[in-house]
């Protein structure tokens, strides 16, 4: 899996499958973590729900269709 990947994918409805088996689904957007030293947002994370990752962090990933959504 690649940034740009998951790029493409920003806002739709995902199924995210991590390394550990863990599967969540939501809408996949940036996460909203700053970091307070810089004042930044931290580049590499994605968010799904309350779940913060990182790109290398993803088994799987695919859209939800909306009808199962």
């Amino acid at each position: 899996m690649k940034k740009a990947e998951l790029m493409e994918l920003l806002g739709y409805p995902v199924e995210v499958t991590f390394l550990d088996g863990k599967v969540i689904t939501g809408r996949l957007g940036y996460t909203e973590r700053f970091s307070g030293k810089y004042n930044y947002r931290r580049p590499k994370y994605f968010t799904v729900q309350n779940y913060d990752f990182l790109v290398s962090h993803i088994k799987n990933i695919k859209v939800i269709h909306t009808s199962q959504w």
